[in-house]
């Protein structure tokens, strides 16, 4: 989903550092001459939610209002993205300049429906009682209703979905994105867009909603995780690849 923010990191470490320093699954780890190098190796995956059955978790939405996505607040929401998604790779690794750069460019084509047909019933912006401001967000977005776990099938639309797809039911929802600012994180935020907005696809007719986290991002696979999100098979994962093998 933005691979493109990806960038290779060159760092002057001794070897000992090098055998010390963190890793993070969404890169290779290479000692070449001296340096080490961190080159990208993204890998995603999809998990799913049933609907009916999702629980909304204890203490969510307390301090905090919940109102409809409008069309004023896209102005907003690249800084509060920026801010959300500073510690967080790809962006993590961006100055801050080339960071809100990334943000508004992912979030114009959620707005534009290049991720997708906005469901625009289902997006929802979080405000802190005693702020104006927007403090968290969940854009949701319509894609094709594939097998999520085959390599050879494709989530985003080919070519451009009928204009009432969304009415039809013509594809299946997806949390494209949902972040809260770094200030309120933790609070329960996150969790009550959610539901607010599993509320509104239950009462469009939808049955289902996919995600799409990436390895390494710990604070997402915990998230989705409790929430109830069901993790799918990676698509090249060896037990899967097996099983359509036999298949």
């Amino acid at each position: 989903m933005s691979a493109e923010f990806f960038r290779s990191i060159k760092l002057a470490l001794s070897v000992e550092q090098y055998r010390q320093l963190p890793r993070n699954a969404a890169f290779k780890y290479e000692l070449i001459d001296g340096e080490t190098w961190l080159t990208p190796r993204p890998r995603w995956y999809h998990a799913v939610i049933d609907l009916k059955t999702f629980d909304v978790p204890a203490g969510a939405g307390e301090d905090f209002l919940l109102r409809p996505l409008e069309p004023a607040d896209w102005d907003e929401l690249p800084r509060l993205f920026a801010a959300a998604f500073r510690t967080v790779q790809p962006f993590g690794s961006l100055d801050e300049d080339d960071r809100l750069g990334a943000a508004r460019h992912c979030l114009e084509r959620t707005r534009s429906g290049s991720d997708g047909p906005l469901i625009g019933q289902a997006c929802f912006v979080a405000q802190a009682r005693a702020e104006q401001h927007a403090c968290g967000v969940v854009l949701l977005t319509l894609v094709r209703d594939v097998d999520l776990t085959d390599p050879d099938e494709r989530c985003l639309w080919g070519e451009p979905p009928p204009a009432d797809a969304v009415e039809r039911r013509l594809g299946l929802p997806h949390l494209t994105w949902i972040f809260v600012g770094p200030w309120h994180a933790g609070s329960g935020i996150g969790s009550a867009l959610l539901a607010r907005a599993v509320g509104e696809l239950l009462n469009l007719g939808f049955e289902r909603l996919a995600s799409t986290f990436l390895l390494g991002n710990e604070s997402s696979t915990l998230w989705h995780w409790r929430n109830g999100f069901r993790l799918l098979a990676h698509p090249y994962s060896t037990r899967e690849l097996r099983r359509r093998w036999r298949g």
